[in-house]
Formats: C-alpha cells, structure tokens, sequence
C-alpha cells in the first residue's frame, strides 16, 4: 500500500472527524469554525494545499486536486471491498438511463434554472457596477481623511467587501445544491429504492443558507450604493421568490440537522450577517 493511502486510512479512523460534515457545507473552509472537525480539509491540507485558489471552484487547479484525491480514495474502497468479498454488481442499461433521465430533469427543474439564472445576472451586476464600486471606494477614503464625526468608513468598506464576497461565493454554489436536492428527491424512486429525504433536505438547507446569506450581503450592497437600487432590487426580488420556492419543495429542509454543524459539536457560530 502507497504511503498516501496508508495515510488516507489512518485519516478516515481518526475519532476528531465528524462523520459526513464536509457532505452539507458551504465549502467556504477559510470561515468555518469546524475545519478541525472535517476529514476533507485534513486531506486537503495533507496534500499541502495552501493556496486559496486551489479551492476556487472555478479554478483548474481546484478540480485536478480534487479528481486526483477522489481518485486515491476510489482506489482505497476498492481494495477495501475486494478484501471483504464485496462486489457491486454493475447497473444496467435501463439504469443508467435512469439515472441520466434523473439528472437532466433535475437541471430542467424550474427552481434550478431558476438559481442558474440568478448566477448569470449576479454576474452581469458586478460587471457593471465596477465603476460604482470604485465610487464608493473613492469617497470613503475621503471620508478617512476628513474624520467625519459618526462616520465610520473603515467599517463600512469591510462590510461592503464582505458583502461582494459573501455573494460571490454563493452565487453557483445555489444552484448546484438545488439540483442535488431535487436530483436525490427524485433518484430513490427512480431506482425504485426506499425514499430517504436526508439527503435532499440537506441539500436544500444548504442552498437556502447560502440564499439567507446572499440576501442580507445584497441588503448591504443597497445600503451603500443606493444608485444601483433599480439594478438591485429585482435580484433581491428574484432571489427571496426562489428561497421560498425551495422552502415550498422541501418544507422539512430548515430543520435538517447537518452533522457538526448543527448537532452540538461546535463552539462558536457562522452568522449570516456581514459582521464576520
């Protein structure tokens, strides 16, 4: 056995880690009070992963790290189940289509084109308001130098930026969980296996978090820049329609309980405000 798979196996009997944690987070390890906790990170930073852009989901080096540990571990359940005599026998062709039919739908579905629709104009926004931005940027640094009495413009450019980030870093994540939670709603009963709304619920509480937090960071891009309130506040719109459209779906999603997160183990909370 290679010394990487040794240390994979070694990694997945350590008690610290909480069993399926990284399955409903955000991904957003730089802000998570349970990275400690969580097998995926420790993985990640096993291989010396120290580059911020190596997690950027729209990042190459993102997708070849994580083919390169899926596949490690692929390998290392593999020989764990030819070593206790466990054979999946393979789907199929009436399956597989299933399981494509399963996922196209799951795309078609209106709520998930409706998060793929509220991605691409978050990204026309922000191309647009470059100027604004810089605007604003502009006057509270000569807010600094005057010293306006009740005036605090340090803060408001970092709850600005963390609202720019908060956004950005939710945006596509969205609609992939809600193609997820609409795709495992859909996938026991297509393969004719018990229904088990865990997994769907889980999805959804995490596409709606990510939702909750978009709309108070976009209640913040509002406050600071009223000129793009007519730019703004339809997104606001959009986006509070689509939370309480997958709010309708999975009504039992809030009260999920994601493991670590939301079941005792963690000592300090991820607010949903700009103050982090």
């Amino acid at each position: 056995m290679g010394e990487r798979k040794r240390h994979l196996k070694e990694l997945a009997a350590d008690p610290r880690f909480i069993t399926g944690i990284h399955n409903y987070c955000d991904r957003w390890c730089e802000h998570c009070p349970l990275t400690s906790r969580c097998l995926a990170y420790a993985m990640e930073q096993g291989e010396g992963v120290g580059d911020p852009a190596a997690r950027d989901i729209r990042n190459q080096a993102f997708w070849r790290h994580t083919e390169e540990i899926l596949r490690e571990t692929k390998e290392m359940l593999e020989e764990l189940m030819e070593a206790h005599s466990i054979v999946l026998e393979p789907l199929d062709a009436d399956a597989e289509r299933a399981l494509t039919a399963w996922h196209d739908e799951a795309q078609a579905h209106p709520h998930a084109q409706a998060g793929a629709d509220y991605a691409g104009v978050v990204d026309a926004w922000f191309d647009q308001a470059e100027g604004c931005f810089a605007t604003r940027g502009e006057a509270l640094a000569l807010q600094e130098r005057m010293g306006l009495a009740g005036a605090d413009p340090a803060e408001d450019a970092r709850r600005l930026r963390d609202a720019a980030e908060i956004i950005r870093w939710y945006q596509y994540q969205i609609p992939v969980k809600i193609v997820r939670a609409i795709g495992s709603a859909q996938r026991d009963k297509l393969l004719d296996l018990p229904h088990d709304p865990g997994d769907a619920d889980g999805s959804a509480k995490v596409a709606l978090l990510g939702m909750d937090r978009s709309l108070v960071a976009w209640s913040e891009v509002l406050r600071q820049l009223p000129g793009e309130e007519d730019r703004t506040l339809p997104l606001l719109a959009s986006l509070s329609r689509l939370r309480r459209d997958v709010e309708t779906a999975f009504p039992h999603a809030r009260a999920f309980l994601r493991p670590g997160f939301d079941t005792g183990e963690r000592t300090e909370a991820w607010t949903c405000d700009t103050d982090r």
